[in-house]
């Protein structure tokens, strides 16, 4: 494994706009137009950039809201593991159609869900017998299921998150484990390095620590790290090249553009 060092003068992040965190928030996540979607105290926020504007609408009848998980910039999945409940709304924040009832699939208790970038179709871990489905929301049936995924992995699996990039669908555990699946949900590989978040930028996973950017080359063994002494920060995202620094207070979005 070799390190490549980048200095703050080349790091080329170029700021383009704060949002304010109100204080009950418990959720955020910006979407691939740079919509931010914020979520507390049963109500759901859209932040919108330049002179568009933004919505919120209180969303109780969903119970707790566990993600958010945007497709484009007209449809948006929550997901609630109070209610095991998947519900699309559209831009305005109104939830479409009926919301989703998980256990009419024959999962008895999901865990973590994530969006396919193909059409219509969505993620969920069962918890319970630790299967991973693939089901198409317009049509209400079970594209794929992979049964036991524990066997798969080779032991005992609480997923905390699921995220797809490039096609491939990567998991993490509670344990900081990284596994990838390829689009047929068949086993790529194990991380050897731990992951505290599935963040990606092209073909690099990357990580926060102590103000610093480490981007792991996922198939080489190059890490390149970025200091950033002037961005205040706890929490990233990413989403292309776009790079959410938070803090307690706010949420600074900047441009990545390596030279």
């Amino acid at each position: 494994m070799f390190f490549v060092e980048l200095h703050p003068r080349a790091q080329e992040f170029n700021f383009k706009q704060k949002f304010t965190i109100p204080e009950q928030n418990q959720l955020w996540i910006p979407d691939n137009t740079g919509n931010l979607y914020l979520y507390g105290q049963k109500t759901l926020t859209k932040a919108s950039q330049g002179q568009l504007p933004s919505f919120s609408q209180s969303i109780k009848s969903m119970g707790e809201i566990d993600q958010i998980l945007p497709v484009n910039a007209l449809k948006t999945y929550l997901f609630s593991k109070e209610q095991q409940q998947l519900c699309l709304i559209d831009n305005t924040l109104s939830i479409q159609t009926q919301c989703i009832d998980l256990e009419e699939f024959d999962i008895l208790y999901a865990q973590a869900c994530a969006v396919s970038s193909r059409p219509d179709l969505v993620y969920v871990y069962d918890q319970f017998n630790s299967s991973l489905f693939l089901i198409d929301t317009k049509n209400n049936t079970t594209v794929q299921k992979v049964a036991n995924l524990e066997g798969i992995i080779g032991h005992e699996l609480e997923i905390s998150e699921m995220l797809e990039h490039n096609n491939d669908l990567f998991i993490k555990t509670l344990q900081n484990e990284v596994f990838e699946l390829d689009m047929f949900l068949n086993l790529k590989k194990k991380f050897a390095s731990l992951h505290e978040d599935l963040l990606f930028y092209k073909e690099y996973i990357v990580d926060l620590k102590n103000n610093t950017l480490l981007f792991e080359h996922m198939v080489s063994d190059e890490i390149k790290k970025i200091q950033l002494p002037d961005i205040s920060t706890n929490k990233l995202k990413i989403n292309g090249n776009s790079f959410y620094f938070s803090n307690n207070k706010e949420i600074s979005v900047y441009e990545f553009n390596p030279g």
